[in-house]
């Protein structure tokens, strides 16, 4: 007894269930577009044909200088000078003064080292005296040694003939070792004179290096500004002690930035070097803000995020109010040429890679078609060649697309149905009308 509701009440679910899906097929096909009988409609075609197009990549990303400078001390001193008109946000020439540093103990510095230079100068030319004389007694050295040594044959012969004395022999031997002995020294001082000066033409480059130091010390007492640019920021002012390393300013150059931004890894077959970027800083409608040109190419793809980076470098005038800050967050597209003249028609057109074609014209009416196509891509922007208020484009893929100067209709789609009879407004009304016209007049 329990079972008789349970059943009863699954019965009845079933028949509601049964009831729902035949009321939804009922609406489904009422829904369905089915071919109209009768006159036909006026529908809007654009021709199949090929015409050249630019692809446009989006892409978003932050701008950055290309040059810039953050301005340290190089030397520590006191500073002594700063321009009443160096302040942030001025814009500066190159070689324009920023700071001065007391410069005393480096030009001290530099005196000293000169100083130093001139006497290992000095102690160089009597190293060269000193060679010339020492090699003139070398040679007088030698010269007495072979008047020597002659005298001492002459008295050995005399000897040896009786007629000479022992005592005059030993003078003379006594002189000979004397002069050799003479020799001796002098040699080894004419040998050690070339170490002596390899000593003072070292110690002479020690001092020139200190020399340039100094002088560069002396140099960066005085800071500069590298390159035209605008002064972000100064730090040091008269009378404040800078240490070696202490930030002094920071220089932006702003009459050429650059922009990574990050485009689908798709577009690396697309974008080459030189192509136009254009940037917004608000949403990219209209004019662009600025243009560009893509100067370098990221080798690398983000495997996460599935994009490269491109650079885009903007020149511009740094004094112009409208310019383009390091730091802005902008909206890039870049504009690339297609190789290949596609089929352009309005997006609306396309619906599930099928379009609607209105037949050839035959007693003022024309029959729908259907054809299969393959999008290579969507862009936007004006086309009035094809179609002045058009800005929502797709280019078919080359080889799938309809067959040359076919009317693609793209007005009155939610109502145009394979088969039916439409009509251009350049069409001539067809033969019944005319006659029913005659005839109402």
């Amino acid at each position: 007894m329990v079972l008789i509701p349970r059943v009863a009440a699954i019965v009845i679910v079933l028949a509601f269930a049964l009831v729902v899906v035949f009321v939804m097929n009922k609406l489904k096909g009422e829904n369905e577009k089915v071919i109209p009988q009768g006159a036909s409609i006026v529908v809007r075609t654009i021709p199949s044909q090929h015409h050249p197009t630019d692809r446009i990549w989006s892409g978003y990303g932050t701008t950055r200088t290309m040059q810039s400078a953050q301005i340290v001390a190089e030397v520590s001193g006191r500073v002594i000078d700063r321009p009443n008109s160096i302040e942030a946000g001025i814009s500066l020439k190159k070689g324009d003064l920023i700071i001065r540093i007391d410069d005393t103990d480096y030009i001290n510095t530099l005196d000293a080292a000169r100083q130093a230079l001139k006497s290992i100068d000095a102690q160089l030319e009597g190293l060269d005296v000193e060679e010339e004389q020492t090699r003139l007694q070398v040679q007088y050295a030698s010269e007495e040694i072979e008047a020597a040594k002659r005298d001492l044959g002459r008295i050995d012969q005399a000897i040896a003939a009786n007629v000479g004395n022992s005592g005059e022999r030993d003078a003379i031997l006594a002189a000979l070792l004397r002069s050799q002995r003479e020799l001796a020294v002098l040699r080894q001082q004419l040998d050690l004179i070339p170490s002596r000066k390899l000593m003072l033409q070292a110690e002479r480059s020690s001092q020139q290096a200190n020399e340039r130091i100094a002088q560069e010390n002396v140099q960066r007492t005085t800071i500069r500004a590298p390159f035209d640019a605008e002064l972000q920021s100064v730090a040091p002012r008269v009378g404040d002690r800078v240490a070696i390393g202490s930030d002094v300013a920071r220089l932006v150059d702003l009459s050429r930035l650059e922009i990574p931004l990050k485009l689908p890894a798709s577009a690396s077959s697309w974008i080459k070097l030189g192509d136009e970027v254009r940037l917004w800083v608000q949403e990219p409608n209209g004019e662009a803000d600025w243009t560009g040109t893509i100067s370098r190419v990221a080798p690398e793809a983000d495997v996460s995020s599935r994009t490269i980076t491109v650079f885009a470098e903007v020149e511009q005038d740094p004094a112009d109010s409208d310019r383009l800050l390091p730091g802005q967050f902008v909206h890039g597209r870049v504009v690339t040429h297609d190789r290949h003249d596609r089929v352009i028609l309005p997006r609306r057109a396309v619906q599930s890679n099928t379009v609607y074609i209105a037949g050839p014209l035959e007693n003022g009416i024309r029959l729908v078609d259907r054809a299969q196509v393959r999008v290579a891509y969507s862009f936007e922007g004006r086309r009035p060649e094809i179609d002045p208020n058009e800005t929502q484009w797709v280019a078919l893929e080359v080889g799938y697309e309809p067959v040359n100067n076919a009317e693609i209709i793209i007005s009155l789609l939610d109502q145009v149905v394979e088969g039916m009879k439409v009509r251009l407004d350049s069409d001539p009304k067809p033969q019944s009308q005319i006659q029913t016209n005659s005839i109402d007049d």
